[in-house]
């Protein structure tokens, strides 16, 4: 594993130590005031990507009742969002190398945010749908230069902790995108809440630009489309980063469909649950929040490998507790579950900043597009076994998911866990 000061200046993989190469600054290390704006404005930058991604996932009841379409059909709200997003962040890894890290995430944020308050005033569902897939392009200029942009900035001890931060605001993010959408929902309608959601996004992302210094340990240059595909072949064939993949699409295609459906599971008998009621069980991210901020600081004591497979394990617990027939079991083990998934995330996606020692944003959209596209094809074929098989056939189908994610964690522990943590 190279040392922090030999990694290479940019994603393009320009490596220093040489007799020609510039002197990189230092990382910036945890304590230092730097290291606080950095992560302040990655977690804005965070929690307002996932608030607008999601924020349709709780009104999946009311667009299914006010349009007159299935579950599975409502699903592609979200589901339109994530495809784009995956696909998007092929093309935004490529052109990140090109031009100003900040420059582009500004500009994802401030352009989604409009796209979320054009949906308020959609007037169809297919309009909807167009938008959501527009702001997850849009959105696909964030999470992966965010992951990047901490791997070059911020000192490699103190890498867990700076993403599990970031993750942090993501899971917030998402859990006020959800619960927000879903109280102001009921109290006004789903336009009010999107439209809510939209213009306190627009607000983070003016305050991410004003914030977020630019990069010190990176400068732009020309990627040619071979040389992305030729570090794009590389990373594929690296068992380690073809493993953390699998993971991320089959966990993270677990993870939505747990949160799309169990709403419709909870609104019907023996449970009943009005929406507001349903809408809260999203403040189980908080959960998520507290698994981020553990496993980041506790990976870089005890090795990724070490600790990914356990979480992973307890996500599994928490998905067969969730088949329980009382709503106190039920939350109790989405409490669990969403406590081991973003913890296993958080490891996982710091894990490929440490693996990929060049081209570190491909390596990170890499991970992000099977993430997402887990999402999307998961999360909206679940919606096809709720209709057929009810809730009990979902939680199958994950369960399957999970278990080979599983497999692929013990596997990896197996192969890397060995010698000085990673």
């Amino acid at each position: 594993m190279a040392s922090p000061n030999s990694l290479p200046l940019s994603s393009g993989g320009a490596r220093t130590g040489g007799a020609s190469a510039p002197k990189l600054p230092a990382g910036v290390a945890r304590g230092t005031r730097e290291y606080a704006v950095i992560s302040r404005a990655l977690f804005f930058g965070g929690f307002s990507t996932f608030a607008q991604l999601y924020c349709m996932q709780s009104l999946l009841p009311l667009l299914t009742a006010t349009f007159g379409i299935s579950p599975a059909q409502a699903s592609w709200s979200v589901s339109g969002a994530t495809m784009m997003m995956a696909l998007g962040l092929l093309v935004t890894c490529v052109a990140a190398d090109r031009v100003s890290r900040k420059r582009m995430m500004t500009i994802a944020l401030l352009t989604s945010s409009v796209l979320t308050l054009a949906s308020a005033f959609s007037t169809n569902f297919e309009t909807i749908v167009v938008l959501a897939a527009l702001k997850g392009l849009a959105l696909s200029g964030l999470p992966a230069i965010a992951m990047a942009y901490l791997s070059e900035e911020i000192d490699q001890r103190s890498l867990g902790m700076s993403m599990g931060l970031y993750i942090g605001g993501n899971i917030l993010g998402g859990m006020a995108g959800r619960v927000m959408a879903a109280f102001v929902a009921d109290m006004f309608s789903w336009r009010v809440s999107v439209a809510l959601i939209g213009l306190v996004c627009l607000a983070m992302g003016l305050e991410f630009a004003r914030s977020l210094p630019h990069s010190r340990r990176f400068t732009p240059r020309h990627m040619t489309v071979r040389e992305a595909l030729g570090h794009a072949r590389r990373h594929l064939g690296d068992p380690a980063l073809l493993g953390l993949y699998l993971f991320a699409g089959l966990m993270m295609g677990s993870f939505v469909s747990v949160y799309n459906y169990l709403g419709f599971y909870l609104s019907a008998p023996p449970f009943h649950l009005p929406h507001a009621a349903i809408g809260a069980i999203f403040t189980m991210y908080l959960i998520g929040v507290a698994g981020s901020f553990i496993a980041g600081p506790l990976s870089d004591r005890v090795g990724r490998p070490r600790l990914l497979w356990v979480l992973v394990a307890l996500a599994m617990v928490g998905l067969v507790t969730m088949l329980a027939s009382q709503v106190s079991g039920v939350v109790l083990g989405l409490a669990i579950f969403t406590f081991g998934f973003f913890g296993a995330h958080t490891v996982a996606s710091s894990w490929v900043g440490r693996r990929a020692t060049e081209g570190r944003a491909i390596a990170s959209a890499l991970y992000l597009f099977f993430y997402y596209l887990g999402s999307s094809l998961l999360g909206s074929f679940s919606g096809v076994v709720l209709k057929s098989h009810g809730w009990h056939g979902v939680v199958a189908l994950l369960s399957v998911a999970v278990v080979i994610s599983l497999g692929v964690a013990i596997a990896m522990r197996r192969a890397y866990g060995t010698g000085k943590p990673v």
